[in-house]
Parts: C-alpha cells; structure tokens; sequence
C-alpha cells in the first residue's frame, strides 16, 4: 500500500469523534478561538480588505461567511479569503519544532463547508483535528527523528502552502463523505497545486499562500466527488509531493506512519498560541524585557542601551536589521525590543508601516543591539537573554527560556478571552463576542454549525 493510499486510508479509518483523545478536543477547540479571533483583527487590515474586495469582484456568491466583513461568499473563497486572514498578521497558532502553522489551512475548509452544508460541530472538530494532525506531521516528515530545534533558516518551499494543502484537503474529503477512492484523488489533485515560497515572508503573499492551501484543499475534495481523478500515488512517486518539497528518498515514510495520532503533535510537541502578533522565536526576549521594566519599573527614557542574546537559529528567523515597514517589523529583534520598551507588550498597531518609521522608534533602535550568543538545547530550544544599562550605570539582567503562549506556560482561557475580545472588538458586537467563544467551546454539543459561523461574519 502506496503512501498515498494510506494516507487515505488513515483519515477514513480515524474520521470519528470518539476516537479523539479528550485533551486533543480540548486543544483543538482553544486553538479554533484563536483562529477566529486572529481572522476578526485582519478584517480590519488593508490587505484583507483588499483580498475580499477581490472576492466579490469574482462573484463569488454564496452562503460561506467572510470572517467578520459582513459578507458570504462560495467555500472555495471563504477558504481562500478566511485562510489568509488568519495568518496575515502572524497571531495564528504554530506548531514551533515543524515550522508550521495548522490553523491557517485547515481552520477555514472545516467552517466554510460546515457552514454551507449544516454539519454537526462532532464532524468538524474531528475533520479538523486530523486536518492538522496531518499537516504537522507532514510539514516534519523529513526530521521526525531529529531533535526538535529551531531550523537556522525557513526551507525554501512555504510548508503551510504544501504541507497545509494536503491537510486541507483530508478534512475538506471527510466533510464531503468521498469514499477511499475519491480521497485518493483529491489528494492527486491538491498536490499539484500545493506551492509555496519562504521568499514571500515579510509580504502579505506570505498569507495568501495559506489561503491558497484552504482553497486547494476545497477545490481538489470537490473535483474529486464530482469525478475528476488526479493521480493516486501523487504523494509518494517519482516526481510527486516528497520528491519537489522534500527529498523523498531520505524522508521517513514508516516512521510518519507509526506516529500519526500516537501522539497528537498538539499535545506531544504542543501548539503555541501567541500572545504577541509577530515572529514567535522574537517572544521569549519580548518576556524578559517586559519582566525586567515591571521588576525595575524601567522607563524608556531611563535606558542607555538594551543588549540581547538569541540562539543562532532565532536570529536566523529574525532576519531584518532595519525594517522598511510592518511586515519586516515583525521579524526585525531590534524593533519588537524598542517597540516594547516605548509602549510595552506588541500590539497589532505597533507593526503598521507608519509605526516603524516613527522617530522615537528608531531613535531607540539604535541602543538596541542583537547577538546570537544562546545555545539551544532539545528541552529550552528558544532562550533568550537581555541586559538593560540605565543612564546611572546599572545593569539588569534576565533570562527566560519560554514564552507566554508556548505549550510550557499556555495561555489560559481567560487569557484567550482576553485576546479574542481585543482581535474582535471594533469587529463584533459585545453578545456576538461572547456567543462566538462559548459556541467554540462548546462545539461537540452543536447539531448544524452553520448559525456560529455566520456569527462571526460581523
């Protein structure tokens, strides 16, 4: 049996609510709080207004909602819309040792066709637990062995494009009920859309490529139950999926197998949900700076200079000296730490283009400097370290090894409430707020989603 096939087979044979472990239930739900409060705050950005505009100029007519533009569109653009408003501000959740960030494919194939076809809130959370269990074990399948440490550099292929299409696609097939022959060619279909590019980071295509992926997934499950075949083995043959993105000869095959659902990366790695909208490996220096100006009650204007000291592998993912604008801002170290000690923990409006260029920022980003003097280990693979010199000559120190929001100190669901509330303010209404977190948290007990869904539409 080809790995495709089983692939296919895997999701059929697991395509039940009951076989999910509680905890991954429990996860699986928080993580969908974050990802529609993530797709509410880019509403309100440039370029999700821009995409939507695209959206109805297509004629996209339907009855899938757009996350919180007041608008309905077909699943296949409410995939593409709300895919790419989830990760356009870099606040989605991310599984941090496979460089991918589930929610932002799978999240919105499940919504919109639950959405269009009133299914029952047990077979989404199901298809959407599979979907990003997939997704995180294939985004890894060529270091599922390897120590879980940052990579130095993105790989140039976009993996929430590639890996991200194909758990989009498995959720999309059991939503829709294709049978093993259907899944197996709705995978041959997406894996030949399945791109991405590592090039795109600091631009909004960035996130478009994870719209891209939702959409692919919609598209190649609904060519497929309409017959359209794709080839059945497209994962792991010659010139396949393996073969363009990874190196299919060294990937481990066997291994990815044996280790689907046993354990849930969500729970065995563990999933971040961050609590700063920008480069996640930037958080654990973002909390020890915040840490030494409550300690010390620090103001701005107390500082001589801020000294910071990331692993090699941090600092690769870091890679802007100077940001020319909010989408550099946010994998730019020297900015977040200036940013943060001027106004305290990042907001979404400290990485607009017009934040960046403010003069009180640059000003501080030149007593900022960035050194990658922390060495990572299997346990504390992200540390960081800040000294602060004040004008009086003192020097305050602090190190942290884990950030708010990663899976050793997770937010708690007050915690979570309190970031939905803040992405979705100006968004919702206050009752829809409340009724959006609770449907979620509830959502195993919902007979059609299709009224939450349309909650969010704003």
């Amino acid at each position: 049996m080809g790995f495709t096939e089983r692939l296919a087979r895997f999701a059929l044979d697991n395509n039940s609510f009951d076989k999910l472990p509680p905890e991954v239930v429990l996860l699986s739900k928080e993580m969908m709080v974050n990802a529609a409060a993530v797709a509410l705050a880019a509403a309100a950005h440039p370029e999700g207004r821009t995409l939507t505009q695209f959206v109805q100029q297509m004629q996209g007519n339907g009855k899938c909602t757009i996350i919180g533009m007041g608008l309905r569109t077909s699943s296949l653009y409410a995939a593409l819309t709300n895919g790419t408003m989830v990760h356009l501000l870099d606040f989605d959740d991310e599984i941090t040792p496979r460089g991918i960030h589930p929610s932002c494919t799978v999240f919105p194939v499940v919504m919109a066709l639950g959405e269009m076809n009133g299914i029952p809130g047990k077979d989404v959370l199901t298809a959407y637990a599979i979907g990003c269990e997939v997704t995180s074990k294939l985004a890894g399948i060529d270091r599922l062995n390897a120590l879980a440490l940052y990579p130095i550099s993105s790989p140039c292929s976009n993996r929430d494009g590639v890996a991200g299409a194909i758990g989009a696609t498995l959720a999309a097939a059991l939503l829709l009920n294709l049978d093993q022959e259907q899944i197996e060619n709705a995978l041959g279909i997406a894996c030949g859309a399945a791109a991405g590019i590592s090039a795109n980071l600091a631009s909004g295509a960035r996130a478009l490529q994870c719209g891209r992926a939702a959409m692919n997934g919609v598209m190649a499950a609904n060519l497929a139950q309409q017959g359209c075949t794709g080839a059945r083995d497209a994962i792991e043959a010659v010139g396949g999926l393996l073969d363009v993105h990874w190196n299919r000869d060294k990937v481990d095959q066997e291994g990815f197998f044996s280790q689907l659902t046993d354990p849930y990366d969500i729970i065995d790695l563990g999933v971040t949900l961050k609590l700063y909208p920008c480069e996640s490996v930037s958080h654990t220096a973002i909390d020890a700076l915040l840490q030494l100006m409550q300690q010390y009650q620090i103001e701005a204007g107390q500082v001589a200079s801020v000294h910071v000291g990331v692993t090699p592998q941090a600092l690769g993912r870091l890679p802007f000296a100077t940001p020319q604008n909010g989408w550099e801002a946010r994998f730019c170290l020297s900015y977040i730490m200036a940013a943060t000690l001027l106004y305290g923990p990042p907001l979404i409006d400290h990485f607009s283009d017009a934040a960046v260029q403010d003069a009180e920022v640059r000003r501080m980003m030149d007593r900022v400097s960035v050194e990658a003097a922390e060495t990572p280990t299997q346990l504390i693979p992200n540390p960081s370290a800040v000294a602060v010199t004040l004008s009086d000559g003192r020097r305050l120190q602090n190190r942290v090894e884990f950030a708010q929001g990663q899976p050793e100190l997770p937010l708690d669901t007050g915690e979570l409430d309190a970031k939905f509330l803040y992405c979705s303010r100006y968004i919702l209404p206050a009752d829809h707020i409340e009724e959006a977190i609770d449907s979620f948290r509830n959502l195993e007990n919902i007979d059609n989603v299709t009224g939450m869904a349309s909650v969010l539409g704003g």
